[in-house]
């Protein structure tokens, strides 16, 4: 590890104090011990952050480990400029005690102490039947479908998504020592460097493809705050493996991941370029899709028209063709009732 000795902003104060509290919980070399040591030392703004860090990511194992910044007894025969330095040291590791020992006193009472505010979660949104492609800090790269919403935080220690609404696809980028995690649905989708597909459904549930590599799926905790506060996710062992090529997709049954065939990979990922295939659906599974992507409500006046099967390729958004298509090849008749109403009817 670099030493990590410069000053700067309140945010790159807080990514090398992530990664002291990450190597600590590993446990640190002895030049790294000497490394934090001098950070520590180096402002007190660095001692104070530490605290924070310790307490935001609720590692009290970490203080007990802290001993690490007591300073080595000089030697005998030291000049006094070296027992100014061990002074310095000493007192430096005094004020980060005593404020670790002031936290825990106000969090007994309900008393927070002044804290140094962390990075902000980015977010990024699609308005219904847009895309967005984003290429994140460490080179992962996610692509929203129509109508979504995801969070992105990102700490020395874990890389952390919360899909809140939508489909999403991911093409992680490698760091085997800082897996990428997604939370969707009530899941945990943990990945270190591969690609896979979630899209959260109407009724919660989620529907996963992996693209490429492997990756693990858990139940979310009850608790949000380890991802609210950018915490390193460690699934059990028990936590599934889907594969490249499966597809799992999450319910009040067994959760078992089945394969898929290219063809299948294909369908369900042609959203990407901007297309929609149906291959045998019903006419209301397919319509159903289609409003996902304009925002156009689809009214069956005849309920045999649902069980329609449809099989073709449509532009998504592109209601007329679809529509020119159900009458052509269906005798479909329709009427618009308004600019987001169709009614269906059957000849």
């Amino acid at each position: 590890m670099s030493k990590v000795h410069r000053l700067g902003s309140d945010e790159e104060r807080y990514d090398e104090a992530s990664l002291w509290i990450a190597r600590l919980s590993e446990g640190l070399t002895r030049e790294e011990e000497a490394e934090l040591q001098a950070w520590a030392a180096i402002d007190p703004a660095n001692q104070a952050l530490l605290e924070n860090m310790a307490r935001l990511w609720d590692k009290m194992d970490c203080l007990g480990r802290l001993s690490v910044l007591e300073p080595q007894p000089a030697a005998a025969t030291g000049s006094g400029r070296g027992r100014s330095a061990y002074l310095a040291v000493a007192a430096s590791v005094f004020l980060v005690l005593s404020v670790l020992v002031f936290w825990n006193a106000s969090f007994d009472t309900g008393i927070a102490p002044q804290t140094v505010q962390r990075p902000a979660e980015s977010f990024y949104e699609t308005a219904v039947g847009e895309r967005q492609v984003h290429v994140l800090e460490d080179g992962t790269r996610i692509t929203l479908n129509t109508g979504s919403r995801i969070g992105v935080r990102f700490t020395g220690g874990a890389r952390l998504l919360h899909l809140e609404s939508g489909e999403v696809h991911v093409q992680v980028a490698k760091e085997p020592q800082r897996p990428l995690s997604v939370l969707a649905g009530g899941h945990i989708v943990q990945a270190v460097g591969t690609a896979f597909n979630i899209e959260i459904r109407p009724d919660r549930q989620i529907e996963l493809v992996v693209t490429e590599g492997t990756v693990r799926v858990g139940e979310q905790p009850e608790s949000t705050d380890t991802l609210r506060k950018g915490l390193k996710v460690v699934l059990p062992s028990s936590a599934a493996i889907i594969m490249a090529g499966q597809e799992l997709v999450t319910g009040p049954e067994a959760e078992v991941a089945r394969p898929l065939s290219e063809a299948e990979i294909q369908v369900k990922l042609a959203w990407r370029e901007g297309r929609l295939i149906f291959r045998g659906e019903s006419l209301a599974e397919a319509v159903r899709e289609v409003e996902r992507y304009t925002g156009v409500e689809f009214v069956f006046m005849d309920e045999n028209l649902k069980r329609v099967r449809v099989s073709g390729f449509f532009k998504a958004g592109d209601v007329e063709g679809l529509l020119a298509a159900l009458k052509q090849n269906f005798d479909i008749e329709f009427q618009r009732v308004s600019e987001h109403s169709v009614l269906l009817y059957g000849t």
